[in-house]
């Protein structure tokens, strides 16, 4: 909960810790246990919709929704999917064994990229500046999925009670329980930048060079560079937070998907609990990415 206190800036000491056995990304191919992939969508539009963040431009361009959602790929594909971020025209995709893949949202066609399982212990996954940065057990990650490359970021461990993390303007920002804000570089170098004053926080989206967060069920936009924050708005049962170009995304626990603005005006998108069964959103391309049933769906 929000209250005005003195900012105190602190180093992180950061306990050094093995690899956990991340195994080195690849460019091999593997359909592992997949079906094929159809390469024609398999639902017909319709005006039912159904529904966290990435930070590159093509992931974060306008997203204009009218409530047409169009089935991609085949049906069932997506049913082990449990986190996705859009970046650079693709879809990135982690499963339950910790396998990604790369999926063109044109054809719904994908590959698996590098070692199955080599995600296996995923917490939190974000996409920025070409790269998707991961906290898998305790440690952060920066992978280069194009190279095929991955590189542990400082010495390991420090990342265990993360929240919530956001890319802006090349630095990672992390949430922990006790209301800590911390930035990263993309180095890897740690800097505590508050002391609790994030304390209930449960999502957090970058948005206008600002960061925006949920905590206690009350919406906050603040400069990351001053600290300064204003409360935008009450916002409970909200189960997602992403952002786009122009709004805010969020879907509440009754499965109803709102656009929000800066000023905290929300709009319901679709029928109010239409997206009951959406496990994963995201956006590309100017489209918003859902995961329902284990298909995988756009919205236009």
């Amino acid at each position: 909960m929000r209250a005005p206190i003195t900012i105190f800036a602190l180093a992180l000491a950061v306990a050094t810790l093995s690899c956990s056995g991340k195994v080195e990304v690849s460019n091999s191919n593997s359909s592992m246990n997949r079906p094929a992939a159809n390469t024609s969508p398999a639902a017909p539009a319709n005006t039912n919709t159904s529904a966290p963040a990435a930070t590159p431009s093509d992931a974060n361009s306008a997203v204009t929704v009218t409530g047409k959602w169009e089935m991609v790929g085949k049906e069932g594909d997506w049913k082990r999917t449990v986190d996705m971020v859009g970046m650079d025209g693709f879809l990135w995709s982690i499963e339950a064994d910790g396998s990604l893949y790369k999926t063109d949202p044109a054809t719904g066609e994908y590959t698996q990229v590098g070692d199955k399982g080599s995600f296996s212990k995923l917490k939190h996954l974000e996409a920025m500046d070409h790269m998707l940065w991961t906290v898998e057990g305790d440690t952060l990650y920066r992978n280069d999925p194009v190279a095929g490359k991955w590189e542990r970021m400082g010495e390991g461990g420090g990342w265990g009670k993360t929240v919530a993390m956001a890319g802006l303007s090349g630095i990672l920002y992390s949430v922990e329980p006790d209301g800590s804000l911390w930035k990263t570089d993309k180095s890897g170098n740690d800097t505590l930048i508050d002391k609790g004053d994030f304390k209930g926080c449960t999502d957090l989206a970058a948005l206008d060079g600002r960061l925006w967060t949920l905590e206690d069920g009350v919406l906050y936009s603040t400069e990351p560079a001053s600290l300064k924050w204003q409360k935008i708005g009450e916002f409970k049962n909200i189960s997602v937070m992403i952002s786009g170009t122009d709004f805010l995304w969020m879907l509440d626990n009754s499965g109803t998907l709102m656009k929000v603005d800066r000023n905290g005006t929300s709009t319901v998108i679709g029928e109010p609990g239409s997206y009951g069964q959406t496990t994963v959103l995201t956006t590309l391309n100017g489209k918003l990415w859902t995961v329902e049933n284990g298909n995988l769906y756009k919205t236009s």
